[in-house]
């Protein structure tokens, strides 16, 4: 029998082989355990997984109702419910800017030229095409596809209107406004040295930039307003803020684009049938005109018509801003709330499919926004109306402010418009 030594002492081959087996027996204990313990760290990080979402340029009160809809709903093959970390960014600078986006998994947008730009760049996860099944064509078109890959899926329309005051309308000589002469016709005879027939949030830039806007599509039609846009939003991305007024200024010439939308806006301006203080109006100012009975119409948002205690906004007619001639190929500016995946979750894309679908009606009526749905229910007239409006129109178009993704460029546009309209071309 041989026998070793080592460190002095004598070990036998029958000793030997036993110290091997409890060698191996040892080594494979500690490769369970470590299995084990591995696959607990797993499945608890499983049961803690918390997705991130973003929100970006969505009011508080779509975020609560997002919020709660996505952590209440079941997903996934598991059929769960999660609950997210919230990221809420910042807009007044652009989505593609913000480098704590990387966090997130799921976002809320609502769409500009720069989240549009986002989404085709950072190779957000397309989405199944089936998520626009039920949606009028007209809304169909506001879904971001690139290269017949669906990017984003609208959520919820927001809307510019006109809210006029209906007891007022109807003692009016004015019939019925369908052209926007018929318009002037009623700010014109509701005029009084202590009343203003019209009012709008015009020191916001965003809304004085949309009112333009709006009135451009009124003057000169859809198309001609997404060239002037997408020519904005070239200039934009220089980050040279002269150069983006140097476009605004051509596109004002006559004969231009912005031309007869600014003269159109001249003339109630100077005639007073719009409010003189326009251009230092805020949004709580035009909600203070109407609720208080100091104005007959009021250009706004359906959120912000929102905003009006019913007992008063009760006695308005909400109408979209009429065209300078009849027609029927009209569209309207229409901020839109959309969905995007960011990466590659199940749970994440079964979450948009249901938020576009089945949970319509209930995101339409926690928020008073227009669903894209056709056939879901809706809280009242306003949205209902919104919705067919759209639905009727050539097409939803992305407001004007959103070719400007900065609150500096957006201010220094409004501020160029507002000197043109108060002091002449």
């Amino acid at each position: 029998m041989k026998v070793f030594i080592k460190k002095n002492c004598f070990y036998s081959d029958n000793e030997r082989m036993k110290m091997s087996k409890l060698k191996m027996f040892v080594i494979i204990s500690i490769i369970v355990l470590l299995l084990i313990v591995a696959g607990a760290l797993t499945a608890i990080s499983v049961a803690s997984y918390k997705p991130t979402v973003a929100f970006f340029n969505v009011s508080e009160k779509v975020q609560e109702t997002l919020l709660k809809e996505i952590q209440d709903m079941p997903v996934g093959k598991k059929n769960k419910k999660l609950k997210y970390n919230v990221l809420v960014l910042d807009s007044t600078i652009p989505l593609s800017s913000q480098k704590q986006i990387k966090k997130a998994e799921l976002l809320f947008a609502t769409m500009d030229m720069d989240v549009q730009d986002f989404a085709k760049t950072r190779k957000v996860v397309p989405l199944d095409k089936k998520l626009l099944e039920g949606m009028p064509s007209a809304t169909r078109a506001t879904a971001l596809m690139n290269k017949d890959k669906l990017l984003a899926v609208p959520l919820l329309y927001d809307m510019y209107e006109i809210d006029v005051n209906r007891p007022a309308f109807n003692d009016s000589k004015v019939k019925r406004i369908s052209i926007w002469n018929d318009l002037v016709s009623f700010l014109k005879e509701t005029k009084k040295n202590d009343f203003q027939p019209m009012v709008l949030a015009g020191g916001n830039p965003d809304e004085a930039l949309n009112f333009v806007g709006s009135m451009v599509e009124a003057v000169s039609g859809k198309d001609a307003l997404v060239s002037a846009e997408e020519k904005i939003y070239a200039a934009f991305k220089t980050g040279n803020k002269n150069q983006v007024i140097d476009v605004i200024e051509k596109l004002s010439k006559e004969g231009e684009v912005f031309y007869d939308a600014i003269k159109v806006i001249q003339e109630i301006y100077k005639d007073k049938c719009l409010n003189q203080s326009t251009f230092s109006f805020q949004t709580q100012d035009s909600l203070f005109y109407i609720e208080n009975e100091l104005c007959n119409t009021v250009f706004l948002k359906l959120s912000d018509h929102r905003k009006i205690d019913f007992s008063v906004i009760n006695y308005y007619t909400s109408i979209y801003v009429p065209g300078t001639s009849a027609s029927n190929d009209r569209g309207f500016l229409a901020p839109t709330i959309c969905g995007l995946a960011l990466k590659s979750k199940n749970e994440v894309t079964s979450t948009l499919n249901l938020l576009s679908s089945s949970r319509q009606s209930t995101l339409s009526l926690k928020t008073g926004l227009a669903p894209v749905q056709a056939n879901c229910s809706t809280p009242d007239t306003q949205a209902d109306d919104v919705r067919f409006w759209l639905a009727a129109s050539t097409g939803p178009i992305m407001p004007l402010s959103g070719a400007l993704p900065s609150e500096d460029m957006k201010k220094a546009a409004a501020e160029w418009f507002a000197t043109q309209i108060r002091f002449g071309l």
